[in-house]
Parts: structure tokens; C-alpha cells; sequence
């Protein structure tokens, strides 16, 4: 079970979330732009979460603004952290045949946890990173020693899920002792509890200025609340009321993106009026409002939490991408909502996926313990 760290740099450009609504993707020119690298990261149990280290040049080591090179961490049931560093700049003709993918080197291994880790998500700076663990803890680690720095307890049960705020001073964990809380990074300190919900809670995430995060839950409820105040700003759910299996802003911190274990992935409208929403939500005048702005299926989703991300390095293919349990990656048309290509290499349930900000490049992981990477031709 599983689920990104938000950036706040230029990448997080604004999807065009206009008025196209068509059923049918123009792609004629991009036919199967993902094709498998020759590379793959393993683990001893299953993957449940990766995320790519944001663009940035602090870190030489972690420098995914070289050309072609990225850094993805892996989190895994196996109670570790692994660092991938992917080259990228690999031709199609090298990518498609190959019959016998080599495993990569990890460059290093985040230890510390007594159980498995449910998520992994990078600083936007990608100085640290925080892993949630099914020992009711967190931990921050330095991304370029690979020590911990602090670990954050106070949970009750299993943590599932964690993001940092955009300045990097907070924290956002999601348990199933069903609460929310925000840690102080620097002293590991809880700074607000919030009672959020009366099923485990699968998904955090900030909005882009860190003013207002999300929390989705087994509950079926999506729920927005005032970062400084701790106040409900707004309550969202599907209809069928089907349980929330993981959360995240849109770049532009308009929408929000919630998967739900009836094998559908919904972009919700969250600007607009405090209170409670529903799916076909209407005014007086017959008016949608606070509504259900798009909904993505193909994909299965009905027993595990399973990933979803946002893929925008590309202006002209901006799309969403989810894991899958028939083991297949799917790339959807962020507008039009057709299915953009599925990506097929795993041979269990894809739990965790993960879409570069600046590169076309997808990471995927799942039970069947390994780490994939997918890339456009260069």
C-alpha cells in the first residue's frame, strides 16, 4: 500500500484546464512516446512509493537538471530507501528490443525504519527526505549522506503518507490512527493534530504556496484545510461515497486529483465557496459548483491505494499518469481524458508511479518488487 513532493519552482506551470472536454486525444504525432528503459531498480519486497527529486542544482549528486539524468528514490516494504540515479538519453532502437534489462546500483540506502515504508517524498529543494513507516513513525534523511536527521513520533498507528510544505518547515503525515498531523521539520516537533477522519487516512499533499494542504481517506472523503488554522475548508466526496485511496494538488493549486478504489481517478474544482461537495453538485440555476471537473478510467483500482501523478514537462502531452493492478502503467490526456498509451513491463499490481517535472520521464514500481522507468525518445 502507498503515494509526491510539490515544487515550487517554474516547472509547476499551469495545466490548460480550460474548456476542451472532447473524448478523443490528437496525438497522431506522439503515437507511443513512452518506451521502457534498459535499466531497473530492485527491492525484497514490494515498492510502494517513488518520487523523483525535483529540478535543482544544489546537489551535484542529485542534479536532475543534467541532460538526460534524473534521481528517484523507491520506498518499499522492505523497510528501505533507495536512490536511482536514471540516465535518460537513450535512443528508441536501444529501449524497445532489449531482451535482458540490467539491474542499476543503488546510489545509496536510506535505513532506519523497523517495519515497511508506505511513501517517500523529497524536500523542494531536494536537500532531505521524509519516509512514512508502518512502525507509526517518520524520518528525515539527508539526501546526499543518506543519514536521519530526525524522527518525527506521535502517531498511533501505521503512517501512510507524508509531503512537505513548499518552504520546507513542515510536514504532513497521514495515519491510520485516522489523524492528520503537521511536524516542524527542524525539531521534529508535532505542531497541529487535526481529528481529519473516521477511516485510515491514504493521502497529503500541499497546495503550491503551502497555505492550504488536502487529506483523502477510506472514508470516501476528500477533505481541504487551512494550513495555519487547522480549519475544514471544504469536504469532497465521489458519489457511491467510494474510499479515497490517495490525494494530490494540481501545479496550478486549483484542483485536486483523487483516486478512489472504484477504479477511477476524478479532478476535483476546489477554488470557490467553504462547505461540503459532491460530485454533481448544482446552484439554483442548475449550475455545476464546486464540481467534479473531469473523471479518468480505464485503469483497475479496488483493493490496493495505488499512485497517481501529474505529467507536465511536455506543454503539448500534458497528462495524468496511474498505476494500475492489471500491472499497467496508464498515461491519460489531462484534457480530453482518453487514454494516451498504457505501459506494460510489470508483472504484479503497479502500485506507485511518478512523472518528472522538467524531463518526460515515468517511474513505476509495485508488488512484483521493482522499479521501471519509462522515457520519451531522445
Amino acid at each position: 500500500m502507498t503515494s509526491i513532493v510539490n515544487n515550487m519552482e517554474i516547472q509547476y506551470r499551469d495545466p490548460p484546464l480550460s474548456n476542451t472536454d472532447g473524448e478523443n486525444s490528437d496525438n497522431k504525432n506522439e503515437a507511443q512516446p513512452y518506451a521502457l528503459l534498459p535499466v531497473y531498480g530492485e527491492h525484497k519486497r514490494a515498492v510502494s512509493s517513488v518520487s523523483f527529486a525535483p529540478p535543482t542544482n544544489r546537489l551535484p549528486s542529485v542534479n536532475s537538471n543534467a541532460a538526460g539524468v534524473a534521481t528517484c528514490a523507491s520506498a518499499s516494504a522492505d523497510g528501505t530507501v533507495k536512490l536511482w540515479e536514471v540516465v535518460t538519453s537513450i535512443g528508441r532502437e536501444d529501449t524497445v528490443n532489449i531482451e535482458s534489462p540490467a539491474p542499476l546500483v543503488a546510489r545509496s540506502h536510506l535505513l532506519g525504519h523497523t517495519r515497511g515504508i508506505n511513501d517517500v517524498c523529497w524536500s523542494p529543494t531536494a536537500s532531505y527526505l521524509a519516509t512514512a513507516s508502518d512502525d507509526k513513525s517518520l524520518r528525515l534523511y539527508d539526501a546526499e549522506k543518506g543519514e536521519t536527521f530526525v524522527e518525527f513520533k506521535g502517531h498511533q498507528n501505521f503512517v501512510f503518507c507524508c509531503k512537505f510544505n513548499p518552504q520546507s518547515n513542515l510536514l504532513v503525515s497521514g495515519s491510520y490512527d485516522e489523524t492528520v498531523k503537521l511536524w516542524d521539520v527542524r525539531c521534529g516537533e508535532c505542531v497541529m493534530t487535526l481529528p481529519a477522519h473516521s477511516d485510515p487516512v491514504t493521502g497529503v499533499d500541499f497546495c503550491r504556496d503551502g497555505t492550504c494542504l488536502v487529506s483523502g481517506s477510506y472514508d470516501g472523503l476528500i477533505r481541504i484545510w487551512d494550513t495555519a488554522t487547522g480549519e475544514c475548508l471544504k469536504t469532497i466526496y465521489a458519489d457511491g461515497n467510494p474510499a479515497v485511496g490517495s490525494v494530490s494538488f494540481a501545479p496550478n493549486g486549483r484542483y485536486v486529483l483523487g483516486g478512489t478504489l472504484d477504479s477511477k481517478l476524478r479532478l476535483w474544482d476546489v477554488t470557490g465557496r467553504v462547505g461540503v461537495e459532491r460530485e454533481n453538485n448544482t446552484n439554483e440555476s442548475g449550475q455545476r459548483t464546486g464540481k467534479c471537473s473531469k473523471t479518468y478510467s480505464g485503469h483497475t483500482n479496488k483493493k490496493f491505494c495505488v499512485f497517481s501523478a501529474f505529467s507536465i514537462a511536455n506543454l503539448n502531452r500534458q497528462s495524468v499518469v496511474s498505476g494500475s493492478e492489471d500491472g499497467k502503467v496508464y498515461i491519460y490526456d489531462l484534457q480530453s481524458r482518453a487514454i494516451r498509451q498504457t505501459l506494460e513491463s510489470h508483472t504484479e499490481s503497479v502500485l506507485a508511479v511518478d512523472a518528472h517535472k522538467s524531463l518526460e520521464l515515468i517511474a513505476s514500481g509495485g508488488i512484483d518488487k521493482t522499479v521501471k522507468f519509462w522515457a520519451t525518445e531522445t
